[in-house]
């Protein structure tokens, strides 16, 4: 019967500074390397992730067949986990990702050796997700010549981007919470936003 703890409290967990950019768990490569097959069966021309370790090792392992080869990868901040708060969520200073990583384009990520996108005391808010998310399609994804791309990132920004920026229609399924590698093909359509005068 202990007091409730939000995680954002100084005792939480999740603000521990032992857990920044916390990897992926043993039990997370086991989910992982359940999906390989499904991904090898795929034909991405471009792999973008996101540049928590996590989630390039998830990358790493559930497309293993994509990498060595014509397959292109790059890292990209707009598709990273909640920013803010959570040391888990907060990014490696980058020299240490290059070189954990090398095989990585990093021009999209920003070049400050430090993480300036997250704050200790402010947490992005679900909007703010949104907006990231939206950004991320509409000034990268659309712009890209690639017609199969695999993007790897976290649940929660998955969640937000189906249920805020994408249009699904009735889909919950797609709309549901996403699993560790869980992996979903969709055909991504982009049309010009309606110009609400010009129905008047």
């Amino acid at each position: 019967c202990g007091k409730k703890m939000s995680p954002s409290d100084p005792g939480s967990p999740y603000v521990r500074p032992e857990i920044v950019d916390s990897p992926l768990t043993a039990r997370g490569f086991e989910e992982c390397a359940a999906w390989r097959d499904e991904a090898s069966a795929l034909r991405p021309e471009l792999v973008v992730v996101s540049p928590m370790q996590r989630a390039v090792r998830t990358a790493m392992t559930t497309f293993a067949d994509h990498m060595g080869g014509e397959t292109k990868w790059v890292a990209h901040e707009g598709c990273r986990e909640d920013l803010g708060v959570f040391t888990c969520n907060k990014r490696r200073a980058l020299s240490s990702i290059v070189a954990d990583f090398p095989f990585l384009d990093f021009g999209y990520v920003d070049p400050a050796e430090e993480d300036t996108l997250w704050r200790p005391d402010a947490q992005e808010t679900g909007v703010e997700k949104a907006e990231r998310a939206y950004r991320f399609m509409a000034e990268f994804i659309f712009r890209r010549p690639e017609r199969e791309i695999a993007v790897v990132t976290h649940s929660s920004y998955l969640f937000s981007l189906f249920n805020t920026v994408l249009d699904c229609g009735k889909d919950k399924e797609l709309k549901s919470w996403f699993f560790t590698s869980e992996i979903r093909s969709i055909e991504v359509t982009f049309s010009e936003p309606r110009d609400e005068k010009s129905e008047l």
